[in-house]
């Protein structure tokens, strides 16, 4: 995959292909063969710059981290396990293995917390619920 349109090109360099789209002295293939950019993103782009050429920027707009989780969550996230881990070492039970998938459906059903399963079985594992399955606990039968 390239570098993003704000690492190969400044502000200047692209508002300057734009003057020169708007003026009728390049065409639209040419833009996007020279800003190596779909026509989606190029018309988006050149929309924006249309609205206000001054403030025209090619910063990104994300103000947080998109793969980080709220404290909250993973309070929620923590109390799911402990509640999960009493039940495993009640011995009047017969579950003995966590599942994390029942717990991923708890989050998303009671508490409106969405995270990948993945993200669910880090924690546990970080936090110490999980389990390790014994050697020699396989299905398969020994002749």
């Amino acid at each position: 995959m390239g570098k993003h349109l704000h690492k190969r090109f400044t502000v200047k360099e692209v508002k300057e292909i734009f003057e020169r789209y708007l003026s009728k002295e390049i065409g639209v293939e040419h833009v996007l063969a020279l800003l190596k950019i779909q026509r989606r993103r190029f018309f988006d782009l050149i929309k924006s710059y249309r609205d206000t050429p001054d403030e025209f920027s090619l910063e990104y707009k994300r103000k947080v981290s998109s793969n980080r989780i709220s404290e909250k969550a993973e309070n929620k996230i923590m109390n799911e396990l402990k509640r999960e881990a009493a039940i495993i070492e009640d011995s009047n039970n017969p579950v003995r293995d966590y599942n994390y998938s029942y717990l991923k459906e708890v989050l998303a059903k009671k508490h409106k917390v969405s995270v990948s399963l993945p993200t669910i079985i880090r924690r546990a594992k970080k936090g110490g619920f999980f389990k390790r399955r014994e050697s020699g606990s396989h299905m398969t039968a020994k002749f």
